[in-house]
């Protein structure tokens, strides 16, 4: 990965955490992280049914020395993408309760933030058995069902994603 975009992912990931921290109705903990060990940054707190939950935002993909202009796509894990599992009590307590939301979207380091009042309503909404809330950008899926399946990409960093494939020539046996 680049120094842009490792300074680019440590300040948009250090901005979503404090503004999630300040938005949602929960005490946080938020683990700086190392990447040279795996204490990864994320942020953490316990829901009203007393079950651990986390965030954790990193790169997807990023411009690093052989692909520099390779875009910077970054993803959100909730309660997913660092191989974290609540304990087995944990797990064991909370049968009979809805699940937890576990989930991961893609999208550009632009976007972000706007996601931040939109993860917080979708997690009191879950809680309470609601449906799913307008996303503040373009979404490739239509039902919380598809988002806990499938995780979801904005429709920006799809295109993003796409354009830096490399495009294979066409070979006369193609024709």
């Amino acid at each position: 990965m680049t120094p842009e975009a490792i300074r680019t992912i440590s300040q948009v990931r250090h901005e979503f955490y404090k503004l999630f921290a300040a938005e949602i109705s929960e005490p946080v903990n938020i683990t700086k992280g190392n990447s040279y060990s795996s204490n990864t940054a994320k942020v953490s707190w316990i829901d009203r049914y007393q079950r651990p939950n986390y965030a954790c935002l990193y790169a997807h993909i990023a411009p690093d020395r052989l692909l520099p202009d390779r875009p910077l796509i970054l993803r959100l894990g909730v309660n997913q993408g660092l191989n974290f599992e609540p304990t087995k009590r944990h797990q064991e307590l909370h049968l009979n309760r809805q699940k937890l939301l576990r989930f991961e979207l893609t999208l550009l380091p632009d976007e972000i933030l706007k996601f931040v009042p939109w993860l917080i309503s979708l997690l009191q909404t879950h809680e309470k058995g609601s449906g799913l809330i307008t996303p503040p950008c373009l979404l490739n899926f239509d039902t919380l069902d598809e988002l806990l399946l499938y995780g979801a990409w904005t429709q920006k960093a799809e295109v993003a994603f796409c354009q830096s494939m490399p495009q294979k020539p066409l070979v006369a046996s193609q024709f």
